[in-house]
């Protein structure tokens, strides 16, 4: 794991704390918001809004919708993308 995605992932998990209060050792690359954290859909929109201001990036709908996992979310922030 690189450093940036280090520190991507490190502050996703704080933002998973703050709004949900799951430990950061329950968050992996692979947990799925919905089948592995539980949260349900004003949760994750709770995560995404703080994503977009800590982060100072807009997600579209459109991508919203296909970031269903930790680390799809966090390659979503280092690189623009949806990985396939």
């Amino acid at each position: 794991m690189s450093t940036v995605q280090s520190d991507t992932l490190q502050i996703l998990k704080e933002i998973l704390d703050e709004v949900a209060e799951i430990p950061a050792d329950q968050v992996a690359l692979e947990s799925s918001f919905v089948d592995d954290l539980e949260l349900d859909s004003l949760s994750i929109v709770s995560v995404f809004v703080l994503v977009q201001r800590r982060f100072g990036v807009e997600v579209p709908n459109e991508i919203f919708d296909r970031l269903s996992t930790v680390g799809r979310a966090v390659a979503y922030l280092e690189h623009g993308a949806v990985p396939e």
